[in-house]
């Protein structure tokens, strides 16, 4: 705090009520904090991939509801049109495992069962703390969201992507968005790893082109 203050006065040099003013802001509790700087607001990405699913492939989509619906419409706009997802039906009779997202063993089941060549996992993970800038993040959240991409031909993992932000933030529908979408676009290779200045909604569709018309 200390430290602080001595800086405030290298850079402002406050006199008089000024100086009180900055005393009297970091003696009250109801005193705002400093906004963040402009950068934090875009997320973290990492990711690579050796090999993607070609646009006429079956692909699995396992991920929980919260980000599936944006994987899918991900997908679509980047001209992949043969999506899958688990559904109760054919396996009311196999183990609850079956829709634990979090079991590979179980995808890997279900995309045999439904003929899909490629498996796309999509994580989220929502804490209340480790934030690279903020250690508690009360009302909001440290959130993650990664994306690995198997090859049911390979049997490996061929594309990995995650994003997260460095601070705090709500988990609504618009983080959710920004974060997946920035991870698939650093997955495809339509952005570069690490804190770019780029926003999320370009991201959502990075790499877009012209359907071919239909004649």
């Amino acid at each position: 705090m200390h430290a602080i203050i001595r800086s405030l006065l290298r850079v402002a040099r406050p006199t008089g009520p000024a100086l009180s003013l900055v005393a009297l802001c970091f003696a009250m509790q109801g005193c705002p904090a400093k906004a963040p700087p402009a950068g934090v607001r875009f997320p973290i990405t990492s990711g690579f991939h050796t090999v993607l699913p070609s646009p006429d492939q079956r692909i699995l989509i396992w991920a929980d509801p919260a980000v599936a619906e944006i994987a899918a419409e991900w997908l679509r706009t980047h001209h992949y049109s043969t999506l899958l997802t688990p559904h109760p039906a054919p396996f009311q009779a196999a183990s609850e495992a079956i829709h634990r997202f979090a079991d590979r063993q179980a995808a890997l089941a279900v995309a045999r069962e439904m003929k899909a060549e490629f498996v796309l996992f999509l994580e989220r993970d929502e804490r209340k703390d480790g934030a690279l800038i903020e250690s508690s993040c009360g009302s909001r959240f440290s959130i993650d969201v990664r994306i690995t991409g198997l090859s049911m031909e390979r049997q490996e993992t061929t594309l990995r992507g995650d994003a997260h932000y460095p601070h705090c933030v709500t988990a609504s529908p618009e983080t959710m968005r920004a974060l997946t979408c920035q991870a698939f676009a650093t997955a495809w290779g339509f952005r570069p790893s690490g804190q770019l200045d780029i926003p999320s909604h370009l991201m959502c569709t990075a790499g877009q082109t012209e359907s071919t018309p239909t004649r």
